[in-house]
């Protein structure tokens, strides 16, 4: 009754709260046969990494099947942008990776749930690829970092030619022909496995936009998580993992990019979850 009686001034770009996730897409849509978490209006995978991933690269699909690692600043931007939205929507699968999230998440469920990050998905397959990531794009923020993740998965046991990169420019979201071209030359790879690692949500988005033009790879959306698994970047100490403070270390790392997103854009993350507390009450 009180939100009758006495209605509270809320974010409007949180307003998406209130309303149900899209509908998701038939194509690459894949039922996990494991435990899930409602949370954002979305369904979230609680299990590892390799339960997903085996999961979601056994369900055959006519188009990209996408695992998405939800974080705050993921959250953040979902109730801004609607293209966002609805790539979340449609991605085969999501998880929780963000040490926020993981907490809402074992709140929320009162079961255990784990995290799984872009370094989770990518150790499930460079150490000992399996038969889904037969033919491997990276779309890389650089190239020193797809060419040593090349020469590992090579060393692997991967021939040859079955491993190949792109790194875009900057703005490549938005150029329709350099994004024609890309898509095209993913597809004419024969990609199996497509891993984004130029950031969120440009990947996501731009996986979702161009669909079946891309084949039907399974994609795994991972950022920075590319060049850290290349020794590019430098990762957090285990302890601040643990504790959920890797984002200070990645924080310290790239002070002045990351300084809005950390400490001006993220407390809105607060609203958002006390406001998604609020709708799953009145559902139950």
């Amino acid at each position: 009754m009180r939100d009758v009686e006495a209605p509270v001034p809320v974010d409007p770009a949180a307003a998406w709260l209130d309303q149900a996730a899209p509908e998701p897409s038939a194509v690459g849509t894949v039922a996990v046969p494991s435990t899930t978490v409602r949370l954002f209006g979305y369904s979230f995978h609680t299990g590892t990494a390799a339960a997903i991933v085996d999961s979601v690269a056994a369900r055959y699909a006519d188009g990209p099947r996408t695992i998405v690692t939800a974080n705050v600043d993921h959250v953040v931007q979902l109730a801004e942008d609607a293209d966002f939205r609805g790539a979340y929507a449609r991605a085969a699968a999501r998880t929780l990776d963000g040490m926020p999230l993981v907490w809402l998440a074992r709140a929320a469920s009162g079961r255990p749930a784990v995290r799984i990050t872009g370094h989770d998905l990518l150790a499930c397959i460079l150490a000992d690829p399996p038969p889904f990531a037969r033919r491997v794009f990276f779309v890389a923020a650089r190239q020193d970092a797809a060419d040593t993740l090349t020469t590992r998965l090579q060393a692997a046991g991967l021939p040859d030619g079955a491993v190949a990169s792109a790194v875009p420019p900057f703005g490549f979201e938005d150029d329709e022909s350099y994004g024609r071209s890309l898509a095209e030359r993913i597809r004419a790879h024969g990609t199996t496995l497509l891993v984004m690692g130029v950031g969120a949500p440009k990947s996501e988005i731009w996986v979702d936009r161009r669909g079946r033009a891309l084949g039907n790879p399974v994609v795994f959306c991972v950022g920075d998580a590319l060049s850290v698994a290349a020794g590019c970047l430098p990762r957090a100490p285990w302890l601040m993992q643990r504790l959920g403070l890797e984002w200070v270390f990645r924080f310290l790392c790239a002070p002045r990019r990351l300084f809005r997103r950390y400490f001006i854009e993220s407390w809105r993350f607060i609203g958002i979850a006390v406001r998604d507390r609020a709708s799953s009450g009145r559902r139950d």
